[in-house]
C-alpha cells in the first residue's frame, strides 16, 4: 500500500471505530481514548485526521448514510418500478440496520449530540428520496402530489423506517422481519402513493 493508501485506510478505521463505538456507548462516552483503543491507534493519531471529536461525530452520519444509500441501491432490482420499487427500498433499509445496528442509536442521538451531523443525514437522504419519488411521479407511478409536497411525503415514509428500524429489527433482535410487516407497508404505501387506475 502507498503511503496515501494507509493514511485512508487509517482514517476509515476511526470513523468505522467511532460509530461502532457510538452505537454501543452513545456520543457521550465515546471518548477518544475509547476510539484509539478501538481503531488501534495512538490517541493523538486521531487529532492528525480531525480536529476535535465533534468534527469526527460531525463526519458519521453522512459517512454511514452514503453507505446506507449505496447498500440500497445495490441491493434493489434496477428493472423494479413504483410500488415494488418502494417496499424493496423498506427490505433493503432493514437489511442495511441488521447488518448496522449501532447506526440507529448514531441517528436517533445525533440530532442532541451531533446536530450538524443529523442536519447533513437528514439533507442527504431526504433529497434523495425526493428524487426516488420525482421519478415515479414522471413514470405516472404516483399522482395527486405537487412537486413541492414529495418533501414532506418523503420525511413521513423516512420516519416510518426509523420507527420500523427500532421495532423490527432492534428490539425483535430476530434474524427477519415478519412478512406482514411489508404486507402492512404495501398496503399502506399503495394507498397513499400509488392508488390503482
Amino acid at each position: 500500500m502507498t503511503r496515501a493508501e494507509k493514511l485512508e485506510e487509517t482514517r476509515r478505521t476511526i470513523i468505522a471505530s467511532t460509530a461502532q463505538l457510538v452505537g454501543k456507548y452513545g456520543y457521550a462516552a465515546t471518548t477518544t481514548a475509547r476510539i484509539a483503543r478501538a481503531a488501534n491507534v495512538a490517541q493523538g493519531t486521531i487529532f492528525n485526521y480531525f480536529e476535535t471529536r465533534q468534527e469526527l461525530f460531525d463526519i458519521l452520519l453522512p459517512t454511514y448514510a452514503e453507505e446506507m444509500l449505496s447498500f440500497i441501491r445495490s441491493t434493489i432490482d434496477p428493472d423494479s418500478r413504483g410500488l415494488d420499487r418502494e417496499v424493496e427500498r423498506l427490505r433493503a433499509f432493514l437489511d442495511f440496520v441488521r447488518l448496522n445496528p449501532w447506526v440507529v442509536r448514531l441517528v436517533n442521538e445525533s440530532q442532541a449530540l451531533a446536530p450538524k451531523a443529523f442536519t447533513a443525514y437528514l439533507t442527504l437522504v431526504t433529497e434523495g428520496y425526493i428524487r426516488a419519488l420525482q421519478r415515479s411521479v414522471d413514470r405516472g407511478e404516483i399522482g395527486g402530489y405537487e412537486a413541492h409536497e414529495l418533501e414532506a411525503v418523503a420525511i413521513a415514509l423516512l420516519a416510518v423506517r426509523s420507527y420500523y428500524a427500532e421495532k423490527y429489527v432492534i428490539q425483535a433482535m430476530s434474524k427477519q422481519t415478519p412478512p406482514w410487516v411489508y404486507q402492512a407497508y404495501r398496503k399502506f404505501v399503495e394507498r397513499a402513493l400509488f392508488p390503482q387506475r
